[in-house]
């Protein structure tokens, strides 16, 4: 039976860069709340809230992230695919290779420059009709199709 396998170290650095990006957002956000609030309230925020926020969201981001990462595993085997992930509440997919129709896959701007795609498998007749793997490295994404005939 095949090991289950984890998403390659490119996962993780796509989603520390979005975490990044994401940071940058709340900070301008924050930074317009400390100009902004003064002049049409007449209320001010001290900057240094601001300043903790944005870094008490960074860091927390940055380690469920790290977390989420270490809990995604998928396998396909002779009968199914399995992916796992979760980091409160663990979702398994099972998904029967019967089942399957298509796979497709979608790259974005990050995921692009990563090498790493998002991989959606297309099931006829489950209750979980689609099952997605994200920042799935290019390469295992092309071998799942190779080994499902779909290539």
């Amino acid at each position: 039976m095949a090991e289950l396998v984890g998403l390659g170290a490119d996962a993780l650095s796509i989603r520390r860069a979005r975490i990044a990006i994401e940071s940058l957002v709340v900070a301008v956000l924050g930074g317009a709340v400390l100009v902004g609030l003064p002049i049409l309230t007449g209320w001010s925020v001290p900057w240094w809230a601001v300043v903790g926020l944005v870094i008490v969201n960074t860091v927390v981001s940055l380690w469920w992230a790290t977390i989420d990462f270490h809990r995604w595993r998928w396998r396909l085997t002779d009968e199914l695919l399995e992916v796992r992930r979760g980091v409160i509440v663990r979702k398994t997919s099972l998904v029967p290779r019967s089942r399957i129709q298509n796979v497709t896959t979608t790259v974005g701007p990050l995921q692009s420059r990563f090498g790493v795609v998002t991989m959606t498998v297309h099931t006829a007749g489950t209750r979980t009709p689609n099952v997605a793997i994200q920042d799935l490295d290019a390469g295992h994404a092309e071998a799942i199709r190779r080994q499902l005939g779909l290539i």
